[in-house]
């Protein structure tokens, strides 16, 4: 037998016998490598695109919320502050189902001081947002015959505040927290009403809001809420005295709701240790009180004050990489 047929049968012997143990083992440990930093690979670019889409998020909706926030304000016709008569006002806010978050407080108005940080043992800012807003106008019969109307200005209660939510966002976090936007009835003005001079189109364009557009007050909303509505009724008759409502009732119609926890976002909560979740003008002490992710100061006289606001969302990423966004926006209320 030649040298060539004797290789010839090994190597057709080997081929029959198959690999080795050694062998199989180097090439199992190969594809194991292989498939580990494929799927390290993945991974690592899964999570990363979902923290950029996180940080878009929140960056997106942190913005627009804030953006469209400046621009309700600014159509505002009266401010509320944390003084007696706003805080008369908050409570009787009918909330329903979003309650007012705990703890929460109305800025106080400084007429002296231009926008800044609170000074110690003075605290301004806020975490809550109430004003009147002017509605449509309705169009009220003053006289039938003829079909003289009068337009007939209203206005709205808006209330922006936190709200705690039965879910959580955040994974091992606390019930998430969201912004909402409350908005009133809307009530015919008293003083508009008032000043018509002839009693008998006042009469009827009074009976025409109460039986064709189902109003019950005329608002004066320059006055405490104790003293600012006025009963009216199917005849065209206004009470006398004031009435001492129990409640404002919510439009369930033009109200905005929860803005963030619906997309898995949230108000990003105080933290101290945290860039964006830190107070920038708030001095209480974190124990004593926290704006919680919405910061708001007033400042300026009547009739052209500045309203300060500051928002902070964050939503869950991965690997526990919850990134926050917040945006600061200035808007200029007219006060009357």
């Amino acid at each position: 037998m030649s040298t060539a047929d004797a290789l010839r049968g090994l190597r057709t012997r080997r081929a029959q016998a198959g690999f080795s143990i050694l062998e199989a083992l180097i090439v199992t440990f190969i594809v194991a490598t292989i498939t580990l930093v494929i799927e390290r690979t993945v991974s690592s670019l899964t999570d990363t695109e979902r923290l950029m889409r996180a940080i878009r998020n929140t960056a997106d909706r942190g913005q627009q919320a804030s953006y469209r926030l400046r621009d309700v304000v600014s159509s505002s016709r009266k401010i509320f502050g944390n003084d007696t008569v706003g805080n008369a006002y908050l409570g009787k806010i009918g909330f329903g189902a979003l309650p007012l978050l705990t703890g929460s407080r109305l800025p106080k108005i400084d007429e002296l001081n231009p926008l800044g940080p609170d000074t110690a043992g003075d605290p301004r800012t806020g975490n809550v947002l109430l004003f009147v807003r002017q509605a449509d106008p309705v169009p009220a019969k003053a006289v039938a015959a003829s079909k003289k109307m009068r337009l007939i200005d209203t206005y709205r209660i808006v209330c922006v505040y936190l709200s705690q939510s039965t879910k959580t966002v955040v994974a091992g976090g606390p019930p998430a927290l969201d912004l909402v936007e409350w908005r009133s009835d809307a009530f015919p003005s008293y003083a508009q009403i008032q000043a018509m001079t002839v009693s008998a189109e006042k009469k009827s364009a009074v009976a025409d809001l109460y039986n064709r557009f189902g109003f019950d007050y005329l608002w004066d909303f320059t006055q405490p809420v104790a003293s600012a509505f006025y009963a009216i009724d199917g005849i065209g008759n206004i009470a006398s005295t004031p009435t001492a409502v129990t409640s404002i009732p919510e439009d369930l119609n033009v109200s905005k709701r929860g803005r963030f926890v619906a997309g898995n976002m949230a108000v990003a909560r105080t933290d101290a240790t945290s860039f964006p979740r830190a107070s920038v003008f708030t001095v209480d002490a974190p124990a004593t009180w926290s704006p919680h992710g919405f910061e708001c100061k007033i400042c300026g006289t009547s009739g052209s004050r500045k309203v300060w606001m500051r928002l902070t969302v964050e939503q869950q990423a991965s690997k526990g990489r919850v990134p926050a966004q917040q945006t600061t926006v200035v808007a200029t209320a007219r006060d009357v």
